[in-house]
């Protein structure tokens, strides 16, 4: 509702020809209907389901489908031995359209998936859930969330009640509040994730700010650099910088930036481990 709300304004009130978002996929798949009727370009730095895929030419983004990560996760996780996983999972695009591609991919490779378990996005109790995963004996968790409560809260209830599997990640568990927030609960904890940046971004963002890009942030950059491509080639009007961005590629603060048909780009994927109260680079 309120994503709808925001680009009516941008569209009807400021008139804009491009965007950078929304964030999470689900107010993006709400605002796109929108976005494609007016001819506004919509570029997205965060939003990884793969129903964005098909939801219009005016929409781009910048960061990889979860078509993507979730084949990669899959295959990660069985490469490490593992053969019976469960998912726990947030039930929003963004949880359900990475569960599904997980599911099919760890049985593809030759898993099993022995219990799928969702909840609702910021809820703090998942006992309920988690005890039903406990009972299907997994080697494996899953966890999907974008929801920092609810990544701390699983890891913690996971300690709690006794489940000695092995723990891993969407990318949307890679953050301070979560790495401090489980307060050594989630010692080991894997976590699959789309690119942080290059060491030239990671390295000027760090003179520039003092720390760290954060989650998403080389991918917004971005997506403004390709908007600026755009203009800077004449694009204005929204259809101009649609058929501009269709035909651009550039090395970008995430990788190569090149849009295919549906807006979408390819990309590579870190992995990381947490241990202690901070994620290192898996080696």
């Amino acid at each position: 509702k309120d994503a709808v709300n925001a680009i009516n304004k941008l569209v009807s009130i400021d008139k804009v020809s491009a965007i950078i978002g929304e964030v999470c996929s689900g107010a993006t798949l709400a605002a796109a209907p929108i976005a494609e009727r007016n001819k506004v370009v919509m570029i997205s730095s965060s939003s990884t389901s793969p129903k964005i895929t098909k939801s219009g030419v005016y929409i781009f983004r910048t960061v990889p489908s979860d078509a993507l990560q979730g084949d990669f996760g899959a295959k990660y996780v069985y490469s490490k031995g593992h053969r019976k996983l469960a998912i726990l999972f947030s039930n929003e695009e963004y949880g359900m359209g990475f569960a599904k591609v997980l599911t099919k991919s760890f049985a593809k490779a030759g898993g099993k998936i022995v219990a799928k378990e969702k909840f609702k996005r910021d809820s703090t109790d998942l006992r309920t859930q988690l005890t039903k995963i406990k009972s299907s004996s997994p080697d494996s968790i899953y966890i999907i969330s974008n929801s920092p409560p609810s990544a701390v809260a699983a890891l913690k209830q996971i300690k709690e009640l006794g489940i000695r599997s092995a723990l891993f990640g969407s990318e949307g568990l890679k953050s301070d509040a979560v790495s401090k927030g489980s307060a050594g609960s989630g010692e080991g904890l894997v976590v699959t994730s789309v690119s942080s940046g290059t060491t030239f971004f990671t390295e000027r963002h760090k003179k520039a700010y003092g720390k760290a890009p954060g989650p998403f942030a080389a991918q917004a950059y971005d997506a403004l650099k390709a908007i600026s491509v755009a203009v800077s080639k004449g694009a204005r009007s929204g259809s101009e910088i649609k058929t501009m961005l269709s035909g651009i590629s550039f090395d970008g603060a995430s990788g190569r930036i090149k849009f295919d048909s549906n807006g979408d780009v390819s990309g590579n994927y870190d992995i990381f481990i947490l241990k202690g109260a901070s994620f290192v680079p898996s080696k």
